[in-house]
């Protein structure tokens, strides 16, 4: 009977050996799992944070799951939004109609009011400036912490804490001040260069009447005209070189700050 009873003691203990096993394995499955997409998530908040916002590809792809899924989409649509913004504003920098619109052969199709002249520096203006104020507010603080929804996570907490840590750290904080600094130079310089350009425009319409287009070239009939037009040329000149040094230091990498 004693024998009997061992058997079974033994037996139950085993049972519960093997349940604790069972679930110890279980546990450690899952925290695993959870390191590994913690981790993942870090890699590819890394690797979108160091891409070239003007020329690389920001793709949604989601490749966590569960709630580390939500913080990466919506960290991967935020560079994408902050990389489609900076685009837009290569793509009007670059645009033929702007690049030409003080090009002798334009002005001389466009006289004597240089009215779509002037309608390609306001809707240039527009669209930049439109962008610009995008960027600005995708590097203001309020909405880098507003990126994410603590009530649509399980353990709301946590992971928005780990989407600060990953996102949102001092050197995040610096580079983002930085680009806002560079953004508001940049619309700074280039309304002045849209405004030298208008006030070019005008110069040529209110002295029309001294002006013939030959050849490619301007003539005027009153040296003091060429004098004045030679003199905003300059200046427009000298605009177009700060731009070109506006915002010229490189971005360093950031996976040695997290």
């Amino acid at each position: 009977m004693e024998k009997k009873k061992h058997k079974t003691l033994k037996r139950v203990i085993l049972a519960i050996v093997a349940i604790v096993v069972v679930l110890a394995a279980i546990i450690i499955y899952f925290v695993v799992k959870d390191l590994q997409q913690e981790e993942l998530l870090k890699q590819e908040i890394v690797n979108y944070s160091n891409k070239n916002l003007g020329t690389d590809d920001f793709p949604i792809v989601v490749k966590t799951t569960g709630d580390y899924a939500y913080v990466e989409e919506a960290v991967k649509k935020y560079y994408k939004n902050l990389s489609d913004n900076v685009k837009a504003i290569n793509s009007y920098l670059k645009n033929d109609k702007l690049l030409t619109v003080l090009s002798p052969d334009s002005l001389k199709n466009d006289r004597p009011t240089y009215a779509s002249s002037h309608e390609i520096i306001k809707s240039t203006r527009d669209n930049i400036n439109e962008s610009l104020k995008n960027i600005d507010e995708l590097c203001d603080e309020k909405t880098i912490k507003n990126l994410i929804d603590k009530e649509k996570l399980d353990d709301g907490d946590y992971y928005y804490d780990l989407y600060l840590k990953f996102m949102y750290t001092e050197k995040d904080k610096e580079d983002l001040e930085k680009t806002r600094e560079v953004m508001q130079e940049i619309s700074k310089t280039f309304n002045q260069y849209l405004d030298k350009a208008d006030e070019i425009l005008t110069f040529l319409q209110v002295n029309d009447n001294t002006i013939e287009y030959n050849a490619g070239m301007v003539y005027f009939r009153s040296t003091n005209q060429l004098a004045e037009y030679n003199k905003l040329v300059t200046e427009l000149q000298e605009i177009a070189k700060g731009m070109n040094h506006v915002g010229e230091e490189k971005k360093e990498s950031k996976s040695d700050a997290i």
